[in-house]
């Protein structure tokens, strides 16, 4: 049920209280379309006035020339400028097809994302953006990314007259329910027991996780590395490329690593320089690590990861099977490897945490990393930062 409070005069518009939105309304004519047709367009307040004194501002730009019929979402401005930057070559075809992941989420769960970006008020960011602390800080931090560069571009395009994402405690960022995750690496013991198991010999691909865990690169960059890659002569690896998993599990070589940062050269220890040459790798052309002639996918490696921890007996997940025996029976356990929680990105953050249990300089420890700024490094690492600080303390304590 509404109520019409006023009539204005010269089809300029009315306004009334709508009962059903709890709102008032003012709706007002903004002019005729092709076909002669009143195009007529509603704004909505909390209060009379606040509702008044939006139509009257709508108005008024509309004589100066302001655009305010325009239709445009924060979805569509998002999904607008994804596109320009993949034509421009400015981002990959991964991250390209992330972007959209971040948008349908956008799109799907944040009803302010559909609306006429110009329509969008502080109340209904604020309100409606709740529904994200379901999800990590992570995908947060990227859908509050992609509505401030959507608000930006509506900025620029006159649609609005500012960007309240850059408004300083003007919107309220949802923090995420989900408890923060804590680096996961190998323990100094899991570590031996894993090179131990390695040094056994399983295959070719062996190598792959000896420079995983030697060097802290990504299975995907490891993957993608080229005999000229790898520099014996000055010991250190060029890190320039990377795999990326797109279409339906479809494997691209990237002509860049994820960020510009990634491209890096990291240098090759001696304990894994004897690796290289057991492997001969030295002997080898072309790309290193294929099967068949083709790319291997990062993620099969982590089948393989989880069998080398079961046999080192590394975090394994065991379920009774049954039990034998006479008098003095026993259970019977065997593990269960498609539960195992290890993966592949443990090596990368084991060759972290021992650099910096060990006193490496967070900034070189950037560097080899391929984090694209320290900061990243010190949000990743926070909490073996802070252990190994405690540590520091003990030795300064031991002085005095």
């Amino acid at each position: 049920m509404s109520r019409t409070m006023r009539k204005r005069g010269n089809g300029e518009g009315s306004i009334y209280y709508r009962e059903s939105l709890k709102k008032w309304v003012a709706q007002f004519t903004i002019g005729k379309d092709n076909n002669g047709k009143q195009i007529r367009k509603c704004v909505y307040g909390d209060s009379r006035k606040e509702a008044k004194d939006k139509m009257d501002l709508l108005l008024s730009e509309l004589k100066i020339g302001k655009n305010i019929c325009n239709t445009l979402t924060a979805v569509n401005l998002a999904n607008e400028i994804r596109e320009m930057k993949y034509k421009a070559n400015l981002i990959k075809r991964a991250s390209y097809i992330r972007l959209g992941e971040t948008i349908d989420i956008m799109e799907k769960l944040l009803p302010y994302a559909n609306i006429p970006i110009q329509n969008v008020t502080r109340t209904l960011i604020n309100s409606q953006s709740q529904v994200l602390t379901e999800y990590s800080q992570s995908v947060i931090t990227k859908v509050w990314q992609q509505l401030q560069g959507a608000f930006n571009e509506a900025r620029i395009r006159n649609i609005v007259d500012n960007n309240p994402f850059d408004l300083k405690g003007y919107l309220i960022k949802p923090k995420s329910s989900k408890l923060t995750k804590k680096i996961d690496a190998l323990t100094i013991d899991e570590e031996k027991r894993f090179i131990k198991e390695l040094d056994k010999g399983y295959d070719d691909y062996t190598i792959v996780f000896y420079i995983a865990i030697y060097t802290g690169m990504r299975i995907s960059e490891i993957l993608a590395l080229k005999r000229d890659d790898i520099d014996f002569e000055n010991k250190k690896i060029y890190v320039r490329k990377t795999l990326s998993h797109v279409d339906k599990g479809r494997i691209l070589l990237e002509k860049t690593t994820k960020t510009y940062a990634g491209m890096r050269d990291v240098p090759i220890l001696n304990i894994l320089y004897d690796k290289l040459i057991e492997y001969k790798i030295d002997k080898k052309i072309g790309y290193l690590f294929l099967k068949n002639g083709n790319f291997i996918h990062a993620t099969s490696f982590n089948t393989r990861f989880q069998k080398i921890c079961k046999n080192a007996n590394i975090r394994v997940y065991k379920k009774r099977v049954g039990i034998k025996g006479g008098r003095k029976t026993k259970k019977v356990y065997e593990c269960d490897i498609t539960k195992s929680k290890v993966n592949t990105h443990m090596l990368r953050h084991t060759f972290a945490t021992r650099c910096i249990e060990n006193g490496v300089n967070p900034v070189v420890l950037q560097r080899i990393l391929g984090h694209k700024d320290i900061q990243v490094t010190l949000n990743t690492y926070t909490s073996v930062f802070h252990e190994f600080k405690e540590k520091e303390i003990d030795k300064i304590n031991s002085i005095f």
